[in-house]
């Protein structure tokens, strides 16, 4: 079994939106800073029309994934992300 987390992905600036970019580039970034938590991460997803974007990913989780785990993970500066679970809820 599987279960779909939103994952909202913010800048805290323009620099830092240069920095971890778009699409494919930030979602390599994602997939880097959750490696070993059994995570699938799209290379399209929703993004807001704003500058910098809010980009809205629908990451794939194994049932056994600890979303309170995944929150505790160390992001790094300039962004933040916020996990959803639907399912949860």
């Amino acid at each position: 079994m599987v279960k779909s987390l939103t994952f909202d992905v913010r800048y805290d600036n323009e620099l830092a939106h240069q920095y971890y970019g778009d699409g494919k580039k930030l979602a390599a970034q994602m997939r880097e800073i959750y490696k070993n938590k059994n995570l699938e991460f799209p290379d399209q997803f929703d993004s807001t029309s704003t500058y910098p974007p809010i980009n809205f990913m629908q990451v794939t989780a194994s049932d056994e994934v600890d979303v309170d785990d995944l929150r505790g993970v160390n992001i790094p500066q300039g962004l933040n992300v916020e996990i959803i679970d639907f399912d949860d809820e």
